[in-house]
């Protein structure tokens, strides 16, 4: 697990902040949400793509960089959810991988979609701040997804670093394993979370 320094869902504000959504149909609402916490990538845009280890997707996320690539905006990330397959969240582990490109990206599809802002700011923690949802981690990072009415309704990305270090962008990648209760913090090293909620 990298982190990352740039854009990719980075977050415009901490804390967690519901945005309205623009429905556009009942099969492809797209919603807003105010944090971002991943890594662009260095090319026009990166494209995460997060699969159940029973092969079944589960999302993935369109990073765009600095400068706007056709329809896409910039410095925005566009999640694109397999609904359907919510119901194997805590049961299988869910691998992350990515590519990265220049000129138009890959279409997505999926029945919930929804974009963040990029820019990001992370906030402290020393007790986790949120509970509930699935929980999944790979080594000092840890992602928490809250479901309700069939959707994803919040994610919770944590990372824990030595103290003294600033947090950065994370770059999911290899396999998250599904955990369970709070996030801790390891002695020697400072918590960060950054939280949005999907209306």
């Amino acid at each position: 697990m990298k982190l990352g320094t740039a854009a990719l869902l980075s977050l415009a504000a901490s804390g967690c902040i519901m945005a309205e959504g623009a429905e556009q149909g009942e099969s492809e609402a797209l919603d807003s949400a105010s944090a971002a916490q991943i890594d662009t990538g260095y090319k026009a845009w990166r494209l995460y793509t997060a699969t159940f280890s029973n092969g079944q997707p589960l999302f993935q996320v369109l990073a765009i960089g600095g400068t706007s690539v056709g329809n896409y905006q910039a410095n925005t990330e566009y999640f694109s959810v397999t609904t359907a397959n919510l119901q194997y969240l805590g049961q299988s582990n869910v691998t992350f991988s990515h590519t990265d490109g220049y000129g138009t990206p890959p279409s997505q599809s999926g029945s919930q979609q929804f974009h963040m802002p990029l820019g990001s700011s992370w906030t402290s923690f020393s007790t986790d701040p949120v509970s509930g949802g699935y929980r999944y981690d790979s080594g000092s990072v840890h992602l928490r997804i809250g479901t309700g009415n069939g959707k994803i309704t919040r994610l919770s990305w944590y990372q824990t670093i030595p103290t003294g270090q600033n947090p950065a962008n994370v770059t999911p990648s290899g396999t998250f394993t599904t955990g369970s209760g709070a996030v801790t913090v390891p002695s020697g090293s400072a918590g960060y979370y950054a939280d949005s909620t999907i209306q």
